[in-house]
C-alpha cells in the first residue's frame, strides 16, 4: 500500500516539475495594447502538485511504519 503512495507522490513532484519548466519554457510577453500574456495558471498548478505530493509522501512514510 505504501508503495502506491510513494509512486503517486512521485508521479505529483514529476507533474510539479513539469508545471515550472513548462512555465519557463513559454516564457511571457508584452504584446502592442501593453498587456501582459504569460501563463500564470501553471503556477498555482505546480504548488498544487507539489502539496499533494507532499501529503502523499508523508502517507507512505507513515504507512510503511
Amino acid at each position: 500500500m505504501s508503495l502506491r503512495y510513494l509512486g503517486a507522490a512521485m508521479a505529483c513532484f514529476l507533474a510539479a516539475k513539469g508545471c515550472y519548466e513548462l512555465f519557463h519554457l513559454l516564457g511571457s510577453h508584452v504584446d502592442d495594447q501593453g498587456r501582459l500574456h504569460e501563463p500564470f495558471g501553471l503556477i498555482p498548478l505546480g504548488w498544487l502538485f507539489l502539496f499533494a505530493g507532499a501529503v502523499l509522501f508523508v502517507l507512505s512514510w507513515v504507512h510503511r511504519n
